[in-house]
């Protein structure tokens, strides 16, 4: 097992180039694909054991890269496959292909509002507001949604403006604060990418419909965001269904299907505090595999079994 940093795969790079270890010719004798993926994932229950076991066959040559970095490790010819987010933004950059997952092995990662069922009683319209923004996220939204920040350089509460702009949920008109919404609304998030920007999009679209809100967007990761919720310390934040599921629930079984994940945290985080999930995203910000587009061309590969089929032949 390799582990490499960004130095590191520029070395790499050169001696897979001088080798040849990217041609048709080695690949036919050797029949070894080279997976890029962050430490992380090779331990995890979700994650590269388990993922063997279900397709039947195993990846011998992994270049263990620093978090981020699988997509460029594919993108640039230094690894055949790499696992990542299906939402990341670098997957549009380097033009990668997702596989698909045809055996359903990768948890189902929905992200949706939670939100305190005291502060939904008191505001019920939230429900409503927030369906109409969650409904725009599929996955081509909020991959390029991602890519505006991680590739291009957008600031999250920039890129989160100007796509409430673009889906028409705000207009450039200063907001002003409704007197019937004098009791606070204190929006969270998590502190990556991806949720800084649905903490922005919930802000800017909760002022704009009047309401006090109150800025704790970056506040922290699950350990430090879920007792906060819980507590009444935020009042609204987004959450994933796979890790409501298993980070906060514990729940130990892998359920790939967004729907039958959704309905398991909904009933668990209400009944036990009090929490609302609001309607999740059409995206599923799930693991996936991916390839370059070369190689995809090449070899045809739509599916991970394809993989397997592969290295078989």
């Amino acid at each position: 097992m390799k582990v490499y940093t960004r130095m590191a795969m520029v070395v790499l790079l050169f001696s897979i180039i001088i080798s040849g270890c990217g041609s048709d010719e080695t690949a036919t004798e050797e029949k070894k694909l080279r997976l890029a993926s962050a430490a992380e994932w090779t331990q995890r229950a979700d994650g590269l054991p388990n993922f063997q076991d279900h397709y039947g066959f195993e990846f011998t040559d992994l270049a263990i890269v620093d978090l981020g970095l699988a997509y460029q490790a594919v993108g640039t010819g230094l690894a055949h496959v790499g696992i990542g987010d299906a939402t990341e933004g670098r997957i549009a950059k380097y033009d990668l292909v997702v596989l698909e997952d045809d055996k359903s092995f990768f948890p189902a990662y929905n992200p949706a509002p939670l939100v305190r069922k005291e502060i939904l009683e008191t505001y019920p319209e939230l429900e409503d507001i927030m369906k109409e923004l969650s409904s725009t996220l599929d996955l081509e939204a909020l991959t390029l949604l991602n890519k505006r920040v991680s590739v291009d350089g957008e600031m999250p509460r920039n890129a989160a403006k100007q796509y409430l702009l673009e889906q028409g949920l705000v207009n450039n008109v200063q907001p002003s604060r409704d007197s019937d919404k004098q009791i606070p609304v204190v929006v969270g998030s998590k502190t990556f990418t991806e949720a800084l920007t649905l903490g922005y999009l919930t802000r800017y679209l909760l002022e704009v419909r009047g309401f006090n809100v109150v800025d704790e967007v970056g506040l922290g990761e699950t350990a430090v965001i879920t007792p906060a919720l819980f507590s009444g310390q935020i009042d609204i934040y987004w959450e994933y269904t796979g890790t409501g599921l298993m980070n906060v629930m514990g729940y130990d079984e892998i359920v790939t299907d967004p729907q039958k994940c959704y309905d398991l945290v909904k009933d668990w985080y209400l009944e036990n505090h009090d929490v609302v999930w609001l309607d999740f995203a059409p995206a599923n910000n799930t693991f996936v595999l991916f390839t370059s587009r070369e190689l995809h061309d090449q070899h045809g590969w739509e599916k991970i079994t394809e993989l397997g089929e592969y290295l078989e032949d």
